[in-house]
């Protein structure tokens, strides 16, 4: 009996699902992407060049709350940090008066990334989203769960 633990389920390598796909379940239902609390609406999505990345915006109505979250197959990166920073700062000049979050999302969390992000956050409210899918049947389900940043005071 083997005591490695099974490989995450990769959307695109595993079920043949894209960016495009997913994009289409998180306008269905936001809460797949497990960020923040209540029931998020969906406002839009930012297409990028990419055709594995993308940014949506959803509204959170119970705290008046917009967040935009940063979505990427495969591995988080520290350019995916980049971008939602920037989607962050426009969105807040956009509409100054609403309170604005920010969220990366991606299959998989790199330790030097969460490590960046933990830096970012003490600075900005950035919450890091690991996305993990599941299939049953004909059906795949994707679940985002919240990662534990480390702490950014800890390093050296």
């Amino acid at each position: 009996m083997s005591s490695t633990p099974p490989r995450p389920k990769r959307l695109r390598e595993d079920f043949g699902l894209d960016a495009a796909w997913l994009a289409a379940r998180i306008e269905e239902s936001p809460l797949v992407l497990g960020v923040g609390t209540g029931l998020p609406a969906f406002e839009r999505t930012i297409l990028h060049e990419r055709p594995d990345q993308f940014a949506v915006i959803l509204f959170h109505p119970a705290d008046g709350v917009r967040r935009i979250v940063e979505v990427q197959l495969g591995a988080a990166d520290q350019e995916q940090i980049a971008r939602a920073l920037q989607h962050w700062e426009d969105e807040r000049v956009r509409l100054p008066r609403v309170e604005h979050r920010v969220a990366i999302a991606a299959e998989r969390i790199p330790d030097e990334v969460a490590q960046a992000a933990a830096r970012v956050a003490k600075a900005v409210p950035l919450e890091v989203i690991e996305l993990h899918a599941e299939k049953t049947g004909n059906i795949v389900a994707v679940l985002g769960e919240p990662v534990q940043l480390p702490d950014a005071e800890a390093e050296h």
